[in-house]
This record gives C-alpha cells, sequence and structure tokens, in this order.
C-alpha cells in the first residue's frame, strides 16, 4: 500500500512540476524545518514544548507552501497571458513590433535552437493559426486545474518534509539527541537533492552529494554551537 502511494505521489509531482521547481522547494523545505526547530530550540523543549514545536514547524512550512505555491502559480498565469498577448498581436497586427516581440519570446524556449529565419517561419504559422479566444488585454485569467495542481505539489512538498525531521522529537526522550539526529536526517536528504541535481546537470552525482551534505551539516554544527 505503501508503495502505491509513493508512486502515486511521484506520479503527480512528475506531471505537474518541472524538476527544477520540486528540487528547489525541497530545497526550501528543509532548510525551513530546520531554522524553525534551531528558534525554538530556545524554548529548553520543556515540559509539553515538543507539542508545540512541532506544530508550529508544520504551521511555518504550511504558511511558507501556500505563499510560494500560490505566487508562483500566479506568476505562471501572468506568463501565460504575456504569451497570449504575443499570439493575439501577431494574428491582429502582425507589425515589427509584434514580430519582433514574437522572436524575442521564441528564443526562450525550445525553439532558441531556430536560425532567424526559421524562426520567421514559425511567427507566419502562428498569425495564421486559429484566433484564441478574447483579447488578452481585457478578457480576466484566473487558475485552471493544472495551475491548482502546481500550487498544491508546492504546498505539498512543504508540508510532507516537515515529517522526517519531526519524527526524531516523536521517539526519542532526549529533545537534544532527537535534534542532532534530526540535522543528520536533513544532512541526507540535502545530500540525496545534490545527488539528482547533478544527475540533470550531467555532473558527478557523489560529488555534488558530498558537497551540498557537508556544507549544510557544517552550517547545522555552527548554528548548534551559536546556541541554535
Amino acid at each position: 500500500m505503501a508503495t502505491g502511494y509513493l508512486f502515486r505521489l511521484r506520479t503527480f509531482y512528475a506531471k505537474n512540476l518541472p524538476t527544477g521547481d520540486f528540487l528547489g522547494e525541497a530545497f526550501y523545505a528543509i532548510w525551513m524545518v530546520v531554522v524553525s526547530l534551531g528558534i525554538l530550540r530556545g524554548t529548553g523543549f520543556e515540559g509539553g514544548a515538543i507539542a508545540y514545536v512541532i506544530i508550529i514547524a508544520f504551521l511555518v512550512n504550511i504558511t511558507w507552501g501556500l505563499i510560494d505555491g500560490l505566487t508562483v502559480m500566479y506568476s505562471n498565469i501572468i506568463e501565460k497571458a504575456r504569451y497570449e498577448k504575443l499570439i493575439y498581436d501577431l494574428q491582429t497586427k502582425s507589425d515589427a513590433g509584434s514580430r519582433e516581440a514574437g522572436d524575442a519570446a521564441l528564443t526562450e524556449g525550445i525553439t532558441f535552437i531556430l536560425s532567424p529565419a526559421d524562426r520567421e517561419k514559425v511567427l507566419d504559422m502562428i498569425a495564421s493559426a486559429d484566433h484564441i479566444d478574447g483579447d488578452p488585454s481585457s478578457k480576466p485569467y484566473r487558475p485552471v486545474r493544472s495551475d491548482i495542481y502546481y500550487a498544491l505539489g508546492i504546498l505539498s512538498i512543504d508540508v510532507l518534509l516537515v515529517v522526517p525531521l519531526v519524527a526524531p522529537f516523536l521517539i526519542m526522550s532526549d529533545p537534544s539527541e532527537a535534534q542532532y539526529l534530526s540535522r543528520l536526517i536533513a544532512t541526507a536528504i540535502f545530500a540525496a537533492l545534490g545527488a539528482h541535481y547533478a544527475k540533470h546537470l550531467n555532473r558527478r552525482r557523489w560529488l555534488a552529494a558530498l558537497f551540498l551534505a557537508t556544507i549544510c551539516f557544517g552550517v547545522f554544527n555552527l548554528a548548534f554551537l551559536l546556541g541554535w
């Protein structure tokens, strides 16, 4: 059952989140938990403070996930509106200004490989294609299902990655040892993230994993010595 759940979760992320966005959000999510637990260490984790610490760690990451997910989601919608405006101008005006803007947009995507002459042909195809519905300058833009799934994907990363870092506080009686184990888990996750970054950049995975894990573990220990 757990394997099936993980497969569905992996499929969801692969379908709705670019790899770079997934890795970047995971990186931020881990740091947010580590920082939250470090700041809250000042409570001494005494009495019932552990429960509050765990709740606050979740609330911080939920808040961050909502902010990041919604802002990036709407940024993507704004980009979609910009592209539709370019298409609309090409189909209604097709003047020098609209073609120049369209050519610049083509150099930003997979069509950057095309020569200027070939990009001109693509612009002609766009100009003669079926017209988009409505004037992008006046029609309202709202999130569609894919946009909502993107935001939910960002939020879920921030929430799910709290679990392995707060788990030591639930199974260990000594808060200091629990926090140290939590940071070891964070270091392992950072190593995995480094390896995944390297995989997609055709670099040495073990070197990237070692580099990121060493830096993060060093920062954790420095923070620990300074009272976090």
